[in-house]
Parts: C-alpha cells; sequence; structure tokens
C-alpha cells in the first residue's frame, strides 16, 4: 500500500534549514501512522467465513451475484450515470441529473442484455437502485404501472401499459391530499358519474381536498392515477376509486384545462423528486378512465362492485411489501459505511489494541507500528451499537423474501381463482411490517451516522441524503402509528375468533351460527399464517432459566417473543371486551400499538430464523458460513430483547438474573462476531457505486478520498466567499499591517 499522503499536493519548496527543523517532528507522527486501506485488509483476513460464499447466497446465487458486478461496472463506467459532484449540487441539477440517468436506464440495460450479461428487465432493477436518488420518474415506476397492472382490466392493460414502459406517457399516484392522508375514506375528491355523456366529472370541492404530496406531480408527469370518491348519478357515494386523468399536454407540457398543478417546494431530503399539488375544476374523463378490474360502472350508471371489499388492496399491499425490502436495502446501507469506517478510524488508547498479535507485525498487510490507537469498532460500544444493526438487516433482508412470497401467492390465489382468503393476513402483515421496518431503518441510519462521529455529518458520508431519502417512509405510504392499529385489528379478530371457537367446543352447540362459520373461517387461516401463536395456550410449563445452553436457541428465543406478544394481544383484547374493534383501538391506542410492534418482532425473528434454518438443512453453503449466521439470529434475538427486556420482565417470564444472562450472551456474541465484521459487510455486496460514501468504500481509504472531494467543491473555486466585496473587504483592509494607531 502507498502512503496515504500520495493524496496530498506535492510539499512546498522551503529553505534547507524550516525542513530541517520540522524533519524529526514529521518522523515523529509517521511513525505511528497507519494506513486505513491496510487496516480493512487486516480485517478481511481475518474472517472466519468466506464472504463470497454468503453474498452469492443473499443475491439468490454466484449468477446473480455475478451479474450485479457487471452492472455497476457498466454503471461506472457510463458518463451519464456519474455521481461525481452529486453532494454539490442544487436542487435543478439533482433533479436534471437524476432524470437523465433514469432516462438511459432502458437504452444500458437493453445494451448489457443484448452482450449476454442477463436478462434486460433483472438488471433494469438493479441499475435503478444503484442510481439510489428517487427522482421524477419514481412514482410511474414504482406506483403507476403497479396500479395499472393490478387494478386494470385487460383491455384497458393493452391501452395503457405500452405507453407507460416506452415513456410515451410519464404518471404518478395522486392518493394523498391536503387534508387527508392515511384515512383514505376521508378523501375528498369526487368523480361523479353523468350517464348522458358516458364520463365522470373530477372535481377537487375544498382546498383540503388539493392532491398533495405526490412524487412527480410537481413537474414531470403527464397522467396521474387519482384516488377519487366515485359518486354515482343517483348521489350515492361508492368510496375511493382509481382513474386515470391526463393532467398535462404531451405537446408542450401546459396543465390540461380545469387542471392546476406544481410542486410543493423544498423538503427534508427526497429533492430529486418534484412532489407536487393538484386540483381539479370539473374536469370530464371518460367512463373507462376508472379502472375497471375490480369494480365497475357501466354505461347506464349502474355500478358494480368488488368481490372483496379490499380486493383493489392489492397494489397497496405490493407497494409496502415493496418498502420492507427497501428497509433491508437501506438498513445494509447505512451498516455498511459505519462498520467499514470503525474498523479504519483509530482513536485514543495507543498500544492497546487487542490485534496486534506478532504474526501482524510482519503481514503481507504492512507493519502495524507498536503503540497506535486503537480501532474504534474495537470499543465494545462500537459493537454493541453496530453489530445488532448488522444482524437485523440480514433478518429484514429475510423478511422482505417472506412478505414478497407471501404476496406473489396471494396474486397467484387471487388471479387463478378469485380466492382472497390470504388478504386479511397479508394486508395485516404488511402493514405491521411497513411500520416496524421503516422506523428500525430510519433510526439504524441515525444510529450509524453517529457511531462515525463528526465525519458522519458530513454530506460526503453519505448518511444525509441516506436518511433524506429513506425517512420518508414512516409516513408515506400510511402513517405507521395507523398501520400498526391495522395489525391490532386482525390480532384482535383472531384473539376473539379462538376464543369464540374455544367455548364453542366446549359447550358444544348445535347448529353453527354465521359468527361461529365466520370465527372458524378465521382461526383455519391464522393457523397456517405467523397469527398462530394466538391459537396456542400459554405455557404452563416453568419459566425458562436462560441457561447458557439454551440461551441462543433460536426456538426458546421465538417462544418469549410468541409469549411476550400475546400476552400484549390477549390482555388488550380482555380490556376491550365486546366493544367495536374501531371503540377498542381508540380506548387503548397504546396499547394495541405495541402489541402490533410485538407481532412483528416476532414474524421478523420467525422469519430470520426459519431462513438460516433452511440454509442449513439444505446445505446452501458451508459450516463456517452457517454459524456465521447462526450466531447472527442469536445476536439479532437477544439484542431485540435487551432493548426492549420490559415486555418480558413484566409478568415474570424473565426474571432479573434472566435478563442479566442476556447481557453476558451478548458480550459474547459481540466478540465472536469481532473478526467477521468486514466480511458481513462484505457479504451484502453493495457496490461502491451505490454508497457513495467517502467513509464506506470497499479499499477503506477513507481519508485521501476525503481530500479529494472537497477540492473540487464549488464553493472551493474561490478563495473569496460570496459577498466579499461588499460586506468583508473594507472590514478586513483595515486589519492589514502598518494601518494600526495604536
Amino acid at each position: 500500500f502507498p502512503p496515504a499522503r500520495s493524496a496530498l499536493p506535492p510539499p512546498r519548496d522551503v529553505d534547507a534549514r524550516t525542513r530541517a527543523v520540522q524533519a524529526p517532528s514529521t518522523a515523529m507522527i509517521v511513525a505511528s501512522e497507519v494506513d486505513p486501506r491496510a487496516d480493512l485488509a487486516r480485517e478481511r483476513a481475518s474472517a472466519t467465513f468466506p464472504a463470497r460464499e454468503l453474498a452469492a447466497l443473499l443475491a439468490g446465487g454466484e449468477d446473480k451475484l455475478v451479474l450485479r458486478e457487471k452492472v455497476g461496472d457498466a454503471v461506472r463506467a457510463h458518463p451519464v450515470f456519474s455521481k461525481k459532484g452529486k453532494y454539490f449540487m442544487e436542487r435543478a441539477d439533482l433533479y436534471r441529473t437524476t432524470l437523465e440517468k433514469y432516462l438511459a436506464l432502458p437504452a444500458l440495460a437493453a445494451e448489457l442484455g443484448a452482450r449476454g450479461v442477463g436478462d434486460p428487465m433483472a438488471i433494469g432493477r438493479v441499475i435503478r437502485e444503484m442510481i439510489d436518488e428517487p427522482g421524477g420518474l419514481d412514482l410511474h415506476l414504482g406506483m403507476f404501472i403497479p396500479t395499472i397492472q393490478g387494478q386494470a382490466d385487460e383491455e384497458q392493460k393493452k391501452y395503457w401499459m405500452p405507453r407507460c414502459v416506452k415513456l410515451q406517457i410519464i404518471g404518478t399516484y395522486a392518493q394523498t391530499e391536503l387534508g387527508h392522508g392515511t384515512y383514505i375514506r376521508g378523501l375528498e375528491t369526487t368523480a361523479t358519474y353523468d350517464p348522458p355523456t358516458e364520463q365522470f366529472v373530477i372535481h377537487s370541492p375544498t382546498l383540503t381536498s388539493t392532491k398533495w404530496w405526490p412524487g412527480g406531480m410537481g413537474k414531470t408527469a403527464t397522467h396521474a392515477i387519482v384516488m377519487a370518491r366515485l359518486i354515482t348519478h343517483e348521489g350515492e357515494d361508492k368510496g375511493p376509486h382509481a382513474f386515470v386523468v391526463q393532467i398535462r399536454k404531451n405537446e408542450d407540457h401546459a396543465t390540461m384545462p380545469g387542471v392546476t398543478a406544481g410542486d410543493i417546494g423544498p423538503k427534508m431530503g427526497y429533492n430529486a423528486v418534484d412532489n407536487g399539488f393538484l386540483r381539479f375544476d370539473h374536469v370530464r374523463v371518460p367512463r373507462r378512465a376508472m379502472l375497471m378490474k375490480h369494480s365497475s360502472m357501466s354505461k347506464d350508471g349502474t355500478y358494480t362492485p368488488p368481490p372483496v371489499a379490499k380486493a383493489a388492496y392489492g397494489t397497496m399491499v405490493f407497494v409496502r411489501s415493496d418498502i420492507v425490502m427497501n428497509a433491508a436495502l437501506y438498513m445494509k446501507k447505512a451498516v455498511v459505511i459505519a462498520t467499514r469506517y470503525n474498523l479504519v478510524r483509530r482513536q485514543s488508547n495507543p498500544g492497546s489494541a487487542p490485534n496486534l498479535e506478532p504474526r501482524e507485525l510482519d503481514s503481507s498487510f504492512g507493519s502495524v507500528p507498536k503503540h497506535v490507537e486503537l480501532q474504534v469498532m474495537d470499543y465494545q460500544h462500537s459493537q454493541r451499537s453496530l453489530f445488532p444493526v448488522l444482524a437485523r438487516a440480514f433478518a429484514f433482508h429475510c423478511t422482505s423474501d417472506y412478505m414478497r412470497r407471501m404476496y406473489f401467492e396471494y396474486e397467484k390465489k387471487s388471479r387463478a381463482s378469485a380466492d382472497f382468503s390470504a388478504l386479511p393476513e397479508l394486508h395485516a402483515t404488511s402493514s405491521g411490517l411497513k411500520a416496524y421496518c421503516s422506523w428500525a431503518t430510519k433510526d439504524a441510519i441515525e444510529l450509524c451516522r453517529l457511531c462515525c462521529g463528526g465525519q458522519g455529518f458530513m454530506a460526503l458520508a453519505g448518511f444525509g441524503t441516506t436518511f433524506g431519502n429513506y425517512a420518508p417512509n414512516a409516513t408515506y405510504e400510511g402513517d405507521n402509528n395507523v398501520l400498526c392499529l391495522q395489525t391490532a385489528r386482525y390480532l384482535l379478530k383472531v384473539c376473539r375468533a379462538a376464543a369464540s371457537v374455544a367455548a364453542g367446543r366446549k359447550q358444544s352447540r348445535g347448529e353453527k351460527t354465521k359468527a361461529d362459520a365466520a370465527a372458524e373461517e378465521t382461526v383455519a387461516a391464522a393457523a397456517n399464517g405467523a397469527a398462530r401463536y394466538l391459537l396456542e395456550n400459554p405455557t404452563r410449563s416453568p419459566k425458562p432459566r436462560w441457561r447458557e445452553s439454551e440461551i441462543r436457541d433460536p426456538d426458546v428465543q421465538l417462544a418469549a417473543y410468541a409469549h411476550a406478544a400475546r400476552r400484549l394481544v390477549t390482555a388488550a383484547a380482555s380490556r376491550a371486551g365486546s366493544s367495536s374493534a374501531d371503540a377498542a383501538m381508540q380506548s387503548d391506542m397504546v396499547a394495541w400499538i405495541k402489541a402490533a410492534k410485538a407481532h412483528c418482532a416476532y414474524v421478523v425473528l420467525k422469519t430470520f430464523k426459519e431462513a438460516v434454518e433452511e440454509v442449513r438443512d439444505k446445505r446452501w453453503v458451508s459450516r463456517a458460513t452457517q454459524a456465521a449466521m447462526e450466531r447472527l439470529v442469536a445476536l439479532h434475538g437477544l439484542a431485540t430483547m435487551d432493548d426492549d427486556m420490559g415486555a418480558f420482565l413484566e409478568d415474570g417470564y424473565v426474571d432479573g438474573s434472566g435478563a442479566e444472562r442476556v447481557r453476558a450472551e451478548i458480550s459474547a456474541l459481540l466478540l465472536e462476531l469481532r473478526p467477521d465484521a468486514a466480511a458481513l459487510t462484505d457479504a451484502f455486496a453493495l457496490d461502491d457505486y451505490f454508497l457513495n460514501s467517502a467513509l464506506g468504500a470497499s479499499d477503506g481509504d477513507v481519508y485521501a478520498r476525503l481530500y479529494a472531494e472537497v477540492q473540487d467543491a464549488p464553493f472551493n473555486k474561490s478563495h473569496a466567499p460570496p459577498g466579499y466585496e461588499s460586506l468583508l473587504r473594507r472590514r478586513l483592509l483595515k486589519g492589514v499591517e502598518g494601518t494600526s494607531k495604536l
């Protein structure tokens, strides 16, 4: 490794005496210098398992991992995809360069596909992920097209999809209003049907009915899927439905007659996206502007409702499952940056580094001076902060896979046989996990920034844009607390159904009522899902003692999570009595949100545990890699428990000594995982182009990269600051030597 000093400009030509005076001081400092690249290389060499093997597993196979690497090489080499100077851009430039990347994406994907790299669609998804900047086309790709696919009938899809794919139209999804967000039934935009003309009249009757926030609506979109309350010609309100409405002309991008639209201005982040506002003043659209896969309006004004009241929720569920997947991705990104920086940053306690073994002093990675400062990662607090985030990122990866499989299985059944029986749990699970995972990821990004000290606050670190672009996940597509209550309603329903079925069995009643049949149907569906624990009687066996032999057992941990969730749900259900679900949620909201979070924590641990067990049973990886994954499962289970220990202590399921053993085992796991810190981040296979971080690049060359990046900053192009002549120069001239009157 050449010295990091090579990043510096050539030394100034000074006289010999000045150089001689300074030379001993320089030699003293240089003697304790350690190249961060060598530190990261040593860390990789200390791993107990092959990172490549785990990376291939997470990617879905070696072929998919190679595809991602080839795509990374291609985007780095393509001038349009350059991220150079991104952190110094004004909003207009950020919008434009991001749009350029999205528009260049199809051609690059097609080119790589033609060269045999892989399927162009798969390549396109990887490029979009690597761009890592939501832009004006984000909702076109992420909401407009999926809604057409999920809610349009075949004729409508045949018309709209080619135009979407060819970008002959650009869409957005207009649901949220100035006065309404999560409460969809309260939307005020109306679509009133007029049979003689076979048209709907789209109208914004109030100020608060203004559509507000949709991405791409400010400047980019030509069309919008507008969620509006369908009003029949007889004045009957059929609730929110989706309509495709043109809002700007293709010829000159001017707004359509009766349409008012614009951008809502800068946000805390997410500023490459033109979030906008939209109003309609008696805008007429054809009857077939209504998406009619699930419900329809005939020419004469006869309304046909969907076969299942919430059948149209499919798109929303898809988007929420996508948010769970992104939670895993951005938690990975944050923890990779922070972990790599903590591995190369040295701070205090010179000579106390535990990894200064004699064999390392003469290693091929360069010698380590004897009295160097300690790597930040060798402080236990750094490990306790970052390793649980690392483990949770792996857990969320497994949970997102589970969520996607659950969604696509539902889609397959609902399309093939109109079987919507899985929708209640799918809706509840996607709602809860969207909230749980987005909260956790938002907090993890900030924690990772804090673990990087002052350098983490620099834009060049990557945390600022990562947080700014990710944080909206906690509020868009449904407020997280409200979504937890959606999950809680399902848990209450299962709890009551289980009690009803159990009571019916004891009483051996004769003919079943509709309520009995509904309860049995709910129980049967829950028996195959994540809420199965609510159907089981609480264990009457002695509480676990958390012995050393069982404390890492994932089944023991999962039983504890199930116990905590079941206790919270059944206690809240007991307090609710026979009141309606709405009344129960309203009167005991805090408890129900806590119960939903406990349920989601159980689901995440369960999916993580089962995924790692499947890897073991099918022998997809070596024993060393399997052991590393099992340590991650154990750490995730115990650290998450430790962070919310009150839920386990409250009824004595875990006592004080058990809590102490949990913390002791966490400390042991931190030490065991320490040699694998670099390898575990490498296993995520996040390209440096995607990370775009001076602190988290794979070569570890932190200081040279930071120094080089700021040299090109626009603010450094002139030595004089803005306003120098009019604000500072006259004052500073008075300080020129020789003008003092003293």
